[in-house]
């Protein structure tokens, strides 16, 4: 049975960690082959205080307080780098502090890593958090379904940080993430360095690997997610980020054309709508999702609406602030 090691950087999740930490505290996987690192990263509320009386009885968990930083390297990235240095698995499972992780995770992602396969990726929605919680989740489904599409071609986008396994060849193939230039999307960083070495990816689309996070509370710290979502986004090959500009053209595509041509552009319009919800419906059915269904019929309007303000987003606002720290 292969050594496993989950790493969780964590800073000011107090209101998050529990949750997360008791549902790795539930998995099947047998504890003596499961090494769990969590990396305080200089929280200044009572994350570390929690972990600490959590982990207690559990000696397959251990703290790393992040009391430095590694050259070239900062936040996230830093954190998981050192977390790195402490890790004795086979294989690197990274997922986030707000997230909780099915029970059978480790097994349902482990078995995907054949010969010369580097980088396995899980998928992750949202389930609570009123309406806005509910479109985010959509939104995250909506996403990792066009890349799960794409990776059925052979197509490789990117990996999601908070449900993701790489191999240690394949992670000290690359140097590490000290081997790697710094991101704010360290995830596509390292999800890409590892493909640039000739390893293989699996990208899943499956209930048993399916992660729950929190979803982001307000609008304001929405577009600061997004504005780090853009930036991989920005990183793809011109082909996939052609699509990214079509995408957030078609709201004012829609509006300026409509004055021109209203019928059309209306029925055009409607065709894409039950295009959209058409597919949401599989996939929710697919994933046995069924409380995300309320939501299917309004998530067009705010897809494309969020498409465009994230565009306008990316390119208006001069820095992000992630996890209280600006980039």
């Amino acid at each position: 049975m292969k050594k496993v090691s989950i790493l969780i950087a964590a800073r000011n999740e107090s209101a998050n960690i529990l949750a997360c930490l008791t549902s790795v505290a539930a998995l099947s996987y047998p504890t003596s082959h499961l090494q769990v690192l969590i990396g305080d990263d200089a929280s200044d509320d009572n994350t570390a205080a929690l972990i600490k009386d959590f982990i207690k009885d559990k000696p397959q968990f251990e703290l790393i307080s992040i009391v430095s930083t590694l050259p070239q390297l900062k936040g996230k990235t830093n954190v998981l780098a050192q977390l790195a240095h402490h890790a004795t698995g086979d294989y690197l499972f990274f997922t986030d502090a707000d997230i909780e992780v099915p029970v059978g995770w480790i097994e349902n992602m482990l078995v995907h890593f054949e010969p010369n396969v580097g980088v396995v990726t899980g998928i992750t929605t949202m389930i609570k958090g009123g309406i806005f919680g509910l479109m985010q989740g959509l939104e995250w489904l909506y996403y990792l379904s066009m890349i799960r599409l794409f990776a059925l071609f052979g197509i490789p986008m990117t990996a999601m940080g908070n449900n993701m396994a790489v191999s240690r060849e394949a992670y000290e193939a690359v140097g590490k993430y000290e081997g790697i230039a710094f991101s704010i999307t360290e995830d596509y960083a390292l999800f890409h360095a590892i493909l640039t070495k000739g390893f293989h990816f699996v990208q899943l689309f499956d209930a048993r690997v399916l992660t729950i996070s929190r979803p982001i509370a307000t609008f304001s710290q929405l577009l600061s997610q997004r504005k780090r979502w853009m930036f991989g986004a920005m990183s793809l090959p011109w082909q996939q980020r052609l699509g990214v500009y079509l995408n957030a053209s078609l709201l004012p595509f829609l509006i300026i054309m409509g004055f021109c041509f209203p019928k059309t552009i209306l029925l055009l319009a409607f065709l894409h709508y039950l295009l959209v919800v058409a597919w949401m419906v599989g996939i929710i059915n697919w994933l046995q999702l069924p409380a995300l269904m309320i939501g299917v019929p309004i998530f067009w309007f705010y897809h494309i609406f969020m498409n465009f303000v994230m565009f306008i987003n990316f390119y208006t606002r001069q820095s992000t602030v992630w996890k209280g720290r600006e980039y």
